[in-house]
């Protein structure tokens, strides 16, 4: 609940069906609903297939294996520019449609009070309650999960009148400084369907399979509509001074846009997990209260943390629905959002967009990966042959309405980086673990499965990867990202092998094995896990990425279960905490960027280095987080929804591990979680979480699985703890108990073993 207005879009209340989006801002005076469809994207920037790099890559794989990386950039710049790619394109950005203004009594001289604004997480619903010189007013916002409709309901403890007007999102100000506006790429036209409904057409394309066109249509309760001077419809409505007034909203994509989808039930993904960490502050409390406290006050961090963990639920499966959520989820109020509020696929997505989903109890969400990838397969096979001469399939690092790797700079190669499809398979592998179903994985994805495993078995064959590209990064004092063995580039190529079984199983396929990789895993002179495993690319330790803490993320790589990896992937992640701390503000500080945090604090939970994995939760929670409870891109800064997914998916990283034959309970618990419970956590044996709780005397565990999950199950399942514990089981304390992986349920009730004295 939110005691205050939102005088700007992007610190609106969150309301989505999954295929659109509503977002509910502005105050008493005039409230505003800027609405979209998860496939409105403007067809307005060229796909023109990437250069042919592969022609020039012996050139350019020779200058960096001897170390002579800006001769490398120099023949990548020349072969790009002779290509007419001097200038960066960008991905197809996802728009604004209809944006619909509501007014009640307006006069603009009464004095209000009481001005609250609350979303059910469990139902989606927006409920904006005031008081206009002591008359309640109400208004309230549902988007249907699956559905292309809204509704709105107004309401007056007297009698009275509403007006709400359709028309077109204003051109207002950049997300970021240098955004494009495409306002002029479209067109509008507004039509009087009878005497209580009408509607809005915005469209873009000149024309052919390009052209796009999003209809909303409004359709009053009560009233009458008529078109205004500004070229938009004005419906009036009275009001009867206790009957609610709705307004019904349809948002239409062509004639080829069925009404409804079957995309799951809104309480019931969203119940799929809960967290309680004992905070005991009621839900009353103001959100902007707990964000003032919670740096201060250990019970109201925790509380924030699990109103954070809901929201960051709620936003994500509200924006995931034939497709996952974007940049901006599936929410726009913008012609010029932040990086076209597209497909970020070097991290976004991941660590952000999608991180949640898999690990806090809704993986059959995570198809909606596969139904964003899969129809681009061709434009995958492109890249592949274009920029490197190899087989298969290479996925970009940016896409939105196409799959060709066009988006890069010279500060940027996107175009080299090769880890996108290795990590899509980790995060569909990872979906099938977790819930055993096979029929995630069909014919189509199977397809683009093997593209991937194709690309990166010619990759391996190639020898050292090279180009190899850090995302973002670039490595210290040197002029060009392009480097030898990224740490993530051969992380990645040893996990997409784990990952390809897992796939091939669940299809029932032999499965196409990658040649082995060596580890390749680096510690540099300071100690620390290093970024490329050529130590001629020295650290960048200030910046906002820590992607070659890959291996740490999902099904730790078996390397590290060496010492010395572990301890100098923990220095690397206790010194950018460090350098993050120095000034935790947005740009130009270091609160640059929230999947950055969830990078470091799952490597840190993995290692059981539950300070550091609280720092970036804390940070994520109050820095990131909203009074509406979105999210923000940077501390407190640029409308992003990488935090709601990334805060969840950390929060389940510390409660709990897991491998195929392992589960850990408590990894990474801070010493401020005295007692809690969660429930709804998914591991890689298909046992969920029905419930985990601890306090100060022990600790309750319920795991379970369906028996259609059995084949994940392979063997005995070794449970850990974080501590010895008293099992009737065993004569003597212990910290691990062996599951007969042969039973779908299990229920433990422990008590911790006394401390030795």
């Amino acid at each position: 609940m939110s005691d205050s207005c939102a005088p700007t879009w992007d610190l609106g209340m969150l309301a989505g069906s999954g295929r659109v989006g509503a977002v509910l801002w502005g105050g008493p005076q005039e409230h505003v609903i800027s609405l979209t469809h998860e496939h409105f994207f403007l067809p307005v920037n060229a796909r023109t297939p990437p250069p042919l790099f592969a022609e020039a890559m012996p050139r350019v794989r020779a200058a960096l294996l001897a170390h002579e990386a800006d001769d490398a950039a120099a023949i990548v710049a020349e072969t790009a520019g002779s290509a007419d790619f001097s200038q960066m394109i960008w991905t197809d950005p996802l728009a604004p449609g209809a944006e619909l203004r509501l007014t009640i009594d307006a006069s603009g001289s009464a004095q209000v009070a009481a001005y609250r604004r609350r979303r059910d997480l469990t139902t989606g619903e927006i409920t904006t309650v005031w008081r206009e010189d002591g008359i309640r007013r109400e208004v309230r916002l549902v988007v249907p999960r699956g559905a292309r409709r809204a509704r709105i309901a107004v309401r007056s403890g007297v009698p009275g009148e509403a007006r709400l007007r359709l028309g077109v999102t204003d051109d207002r100000n950049a997300d970021i400084p240098g955004a494009a506006s495409y306002a002029g790429a479209v067109h509008r036209r507004v039509e009087v369907v009878s005497s209580n409904e009408a509607a809005l057409a915005v469209s873009a394309g000149a024309g052919g399979d390009r052209a796009i066109t999003l209809t909303t249509t409004v359709r009053a309760s009560t009233g009458e509509v008529q078109v205004v001077d500004d070229g938009s419809v004005e419906f009036t409505a009275g009001l009867d001074g206790s009957t609610w007034t709705e307004f019904e909203i349809d948002l239409r994509l062509g004639d080829a846009d069925p009404e409804t989808l079957a995309l799951g039930n809104t309480a019931a993904l969203q119940s799929a997990s809960r967290l309680d960490l004992s905070s005991g502050v009621s839900e009353d409390v103001p959100t902007e209260v707990l964000l003032e406290g919670a740096e201060s006050d250990p019970r109201t961090m925790r509380a924030l943390i699990e109103l954070a963990y809901a929201a960051g639920r709620a936003n994500i499966i509200s924006a995931t629905g034939e497709l996952p959520a974007t940049l901006q989820g599936v929410w726009q109020g913008t012609w010029s959002p932040a990086w076209s509020a597209d497909y970020t696929l070097n991290g976004n997505v991941q660590n952000g967009g999608m991180a949640s989903l898999v690990p806090t109890g809704t993986p059959e969400l995570a198809a909606s990966l596969s139904r964003m990838l899969v129809p681009h397969f061709d434009d995958f096979r492109t890249n592949a042959a274009r920029i490197f001469g190899f087989e298969g399939a290479m996925l970009p690092s940016r896409m939105s309405t196409h799959g060709l790797a066009n988006h890069f700079s010279d500060g940027f190669p996107h175009q080299f980086w090769i880890s996108c499809g290795g990590w899509v398979l980790r995060m569909l592998a990872d979906a099938v673990l977790s819930s055993g179903d096979r029929t995630l994985i069909g014919d189509r994805e199977w397809e683009l499965i093997e593209g991937v495993l194709l690309f990166l078995r010619d990759v391996i064959d190639h020898g050292p990867v090279a180009p190899s590209y850090s995302p973002e990064n670039t490595p210290g004092g040197a002029s060009t990202p392009l480097a030898v063995n990224a740490t993530m580039d051969i992380a990645v190529l040893r996990d997409a092998d784990r990952a390809g079984r897992v796939l091939a199983e669940a299809l029932g396929v032999e499965p196409i094995r990658l040649p082995a990789v060596e580890p390749h895993f680096r510690i540099d002179n300071e100690g620390r896990l290093a970024e490329w495993g050529d130590p001629a690319f020295p650290p960048h330790l200030a910046h906002r990425h820590t992607s070659e803490l890959y291996p740490l993320w999902y099904d730790i790589d078996p390397a590290f279960e060496a010492t010395d990896l572990r301890a100098a992937a923990l220095r690397l992640i206790r010194e950018k905490i460090a350098w993050r701390a120095e000034d935790p503000g947005p740009p130009p500080g270091n609160g640059e960027m929230a999947f950055g945090l969830a990078q470091l604090g799952l490597a840190a939970a993995a290692l059981g280095d539950a300070p550091s994995a609280e720092r970036c939760l804390h940070w994520l929670a109050a820095l990131h987080f909203t009074p509406a409870m979105s999210t923000t891109h940077d501390s407190g800064a640029i409308f992003n929804v990488d935090a709601s997914g990334a805060l969840p998916a950390l929060v389940a990283a510390m409660l709990i591990g897991s491998s195929r034959r392992t589960i850990t309970l408590l990894p990474a618990v801070p010493d401020s979680w005295t007692e809690g419970a969660v429930s709804g956590l998914t591991t890689r044996t298909a046992l969920s979480v029905e419930l985990l709780a601890w306090s100060a005397t022990g600790i309750t565990v319920t795991l379970a699985g369906s028996p259609e999950s059995a084949w994940v199950r392979s063997g005995p399942i070794e449970l850990r703890l974080p501590r010895p514990v008293i099992s009737p089981a065993h004569s003597e304390p212990v910290r691990t108990i062996v599951l007969d992986h042969r039973e779908s349920r299990h229920h433990l009730t422990l008590t911790w073993a006394p401390s030795a004295s």
